[in-house]
């Protein structure tokens, strides 16, 4: 399937990653601060705050250039470069507790934001790069798998209390993660998978995400990680458009 029969499709995906990053990029010009645990810089640097600023604009500056054909091949790349840059804030804690999960969470998170927009920027003409980016945002799902199974209490109790079968629900979809994660890895209809994966993560900012702003919109915290599902929901839908292959160049260039 083409971007010609798909452009509603590779519109919202470029749209919601772009919006995910942007406000990002805008909680942390308003706060002075990095986004929580997903940058964790450390508290001693110096001027922290105006390089928490900066970050923030140079996200917004990257999510805005996605929107435009005539920036967008530009733009992912630094979209990538940004995340790429989160992700290795990461590796020292990875490094030094390798049995966490909770860090390799922290690492998947924004390691799979990073993979999509490779895959984004590397376009058709540099295959290989896309399927390592795939192979890597796989690998993240898996992650995100996994963290569902060892913090199920934590998992369930993010879930709308309306909900029954909270435990069973964050079991079932931490199942969900790791299935579609094996499937983007391997290359099993990776599509199909990664299309799933961003329709499940778009019903987390839906059902989790969003009701908690609105219960709480004084906190930082809530719309940081309303943000973050935002961006991860629009990561996934990248990794679906583009590994239908052909689409993928295309995908840089349509209005």
């Amino acid at each position: 399937m083409s971007l010609k029969n798909n452009g509603i499709g590779s519109g919202i995906a470029l749209a919601v990653t772009a919006l995910g990053l942007g406000a990002l990029g805008a909680l942390s010009l308003a706060s002075g601060d990095f986004a929580f645990q997903w940058q964790p810089v450390p508290p001693d640097v110096p001027a922290r705050d105006l390089l928490a600023r900066a970050a923030g604009a140079l996200e917004i500056i990257a999510a805005a250039m996605l929107l435009p054909a005539r920036l967008r091949a530009a733009g992912a790349w630094l979209v990538a470069a940004v995340l790429l840059g989160w992700t290795a804030l990461h590796v020292p804690s990875v490094v030094q507790r390798p049995a966490s999960v909770a860090d390799w969470l922290g690492i998947a998170e924004t390691g799979a934001m990073a993979s999509a927009a490779l895959m984004l920027a590397a376009g058709a003409s540099r295959a290989g790069l896309r399927r390592a980016a795939a192979v890597v945002f796989g690998l993240c799902a898996i992650v995100f798998g996994v963290s569902h199974f060892a913090y199920a209490d934590f998992t369930a109790s993010m879930i709308p209390a309306w909900l029954p079968q909270r435990v069973a629900l964050a079991w079932f979809t931490g199942a969900a993660h790791a299935l579609a994660g094996i499937a983007i890895a391997i290359g099993v209809r990776r599509p199909l998978a990664a299309a799933l994966e961003a329709l499940m993560m778009a019903s987390f900012v839906l059902l989790v995400h969003l009701p908690r702003v609105l219960a709480h919109p004084e906190s930082r915290m809530e719309w940081t990680m309303l943000a973050v599902a935002v961006l991860l929901s629009g990561s996934a839908a990248t990794v679906a458009v583009v590994s239908r292959g052909a689409s993928a160049e295309r995908l840089l260039t349509r209005p």
